[in-house]
């Protein structure tokens, strides 16, 4: 959906659009929540608290064509209370399966770029709440590091902090679960 067409819908605020917007992002709120949930049933309930929160809030956003990403912010925030009050944490990185699929996996290549992004789902499920949020604001809905900030209602060098923990972390679990070698890494095998 183009921004255009958030923003108008938006600015309608009437049930059709709410239909509308709904559809539009039901998936990737989903998948934010899912990410932080790993309970199907939880992940429903809290994205469809994070829609009905969104649109009683609707006046607050103040700009429209951020209307995903906010709504990730609201979805994220739920999860985040809702594991606190259940006094569990458990995190996950299914965000791709809710994304368009391209082309099978059919090549060498593909099957290999696949276990990599697996390895890096992976480490991503390991990082605390706060730093899985603003990995998924910034790498899957393309936020600055400044609406981020201004999201989580958190100052910039926070986000910053918490972006850099999260990469340290990532860099250190991604090399010591580095592969020993691989057919490709060490020039193949020998031919029959």
């Amino acid at each position: 959906m183009e921004p255009e067409q958030v923003m108008e819908l938006v600015q309608k605020n009437d049930d059709a659009a709410r239909r509308a917007l709904f559809e539009e992002y039901y998936r990737r709120t989903y998948a934010v929540v899912f990410g932080i949930l790993r309970s199907r049933e939880s992940a429903e309930d809290i994205t469809q608290d994070a829609f009905i929160k969104a649109f009683e809030n609707m006046h607050r956003l103040r700009e429209q064509e951020k209307f995903g990403s906010w709504l990730a912010v609201i979805a994220s925030n739920l999860a985040r209370n809702y594991l606190k009050r259940e006094k569990r944490v458990l995190y996950t990185d299914d965000l791709a399966q809710f994304s368009a699929a391209g082309g099978c996996a059919d090549t060498e290549e593909e099957v290999l770029r696949e276990f990599e992004i697996e390895r890096v789902r992976a480490a991503i499920r390991l990082l605390p709440p706060d730093h899985y949020q603003v990995v998924v604001l910034q790498y899957y809905y393309d936020l600055k590091v400044e609406e981020i900030a201004q999201m989580l209602q958190i100052s910039t060098g926070t986000v910053k902090s918490r972006l850099f923990r999260a990469r340290q972390k990532l860099s250190r679990l991604l090399e010591l679960n580095a592969p020993a070698g691989c057919l490709t890494c060490e020039g193949g095998g020998e031919e029959l």
